[in-house]
This record gives C-alpha cells, sequence and structure tokens, in this order.
C-alpha cells in the first residue's frame, strides 16, 4: 500500500468515524430511555477515539512519511456481558420508539460498513504496523455491530407486535 493510498483510506476512515460520531451524538440526544442515550454516548466516545487515533496516523505519514505504531486509543468499552442495554421500561413502552429502533438500525449499517473497510484495509496493508491498526479498528467496530445486533433482536419482536408490523396469530 503506497503512502498516498495509506492517506486517501486514512482520509476516508476519518470520514467514517466523525460521521459515527455525528450519528450516535444525535441518536443519544434524541433518545428518551436512559439506556438508550449511555448507549449511544459511549459509542459517540468510542467514534471520537477511533477519530483521533486515524488522525494522528495520518498527520504522521503527512509529517514523516511513517506510520505511528506508538499511537494509543485506550481499550473498547465491551458491555458483552451486560445483557439489555435498553431499560426493562423501554421495553415495555417501546411502542411508538421508532426513533431508538431506527438509530439501531442505521448503527447496525454503520458498523457493519466499517468493519468491512477496515478489513478490507488490513488485507491490504503491506506494512505489520498498518495491519494491526486496521484489525484493531475492525475488531472494535465488529463488537460494536454485535452489541447493538443484541439489543436490535432482543427488542425487535416486541416492538413488531406493539406497531403491528408483524402479522397477528
Amino acid at each position: 500500500m503506497t503512502a498516498n493510498i495509506l492517506l486517501t483510506s486514512l482520509r476516508q476512515a476519518m470520514l467514517s468515524e466523525r460521521d459515527g460520531v455525528s450519528f450516535y451524538s444525535m441518536a443519544a440526544g434524541q433518545a428518551e430511555d436512559r439506556g438508550a442515550i449511555d448507549l449511544f454516548e459511549r459509542l459517540a466516545d468510542e467514534e471520537r477515539r477511533h477519530f483521533s487515533a486515524l488522525q494522528k496516523e495520518y498527520q504522521s505519514i503527512l509529517d514523516t512519511g511513517s506510520w505511528d505504531p506508538n499511537t494509543a486509543w485506550g481499550s473498547p468499552w465491551s458491555p458483552q456481558d451486560a445483557g439489555a442495554l435498553f431499560s426493562a421500561d423501554f421495553a415495555r413502552r417501546i411502542q411508538g420508539r421508532h426513533m431508538e429502533m431506527a438509530a439501531l438500525s442505521i448503527g447496525l449499517l454503520l458498523e457493519k460498513q466499517s468493519f468491512e473497510f477496515y478489513t478490507q484495509q488490513a488485507k491490504a496493508a503491506d506494512d505489520a504496523n498498518v495491519k494491526a491498526f486496521f484489525q484493531e479498528l475492525a475488531s472494535w467496530e465488529d463488537g460494536h455491530y454485535q452489541m447493538l445486533l443484541k439489543q436490535d433482536e432482543a427488542l425487535k419482536d416486541e416492538y413488531w407486535i406493539e406497531n403491528r408490523f408483524a402479522p397477528l396469530l
């Protein structure tokens, strides 16, 4: 991967992460459920950290012509054991919660797209540090995807029934 291709990839990744920050911040601002607000705020924060790491690498290549293997960005938030992130009250009052459910669906699409992009960049990377960086980002985005999917699946059936999207049996 040439420096120009890498810079282009980093710019594209920064744009994607910036979109994620904007989207999750907007979702947190519009959500009513405390669990949903916390979830979207945490995701926005992680996307900010990704953006910052990408920006540091981009600047390193511009300034020195090389990748900085020491870029730090902390540990991912990992709520896999946390169970439901949305409150039980949210699940009971799910009728009309279109914004939160739409945010889950859109978040799933964003995370899947990011995972696929970072996986592709890792495969294309010649440098071991660049490859590891993109693999780590792909892993984080897959974690976000799996977490959102778990929440979506936990709420979807009740949401469909309450909003009469599912056929009545």
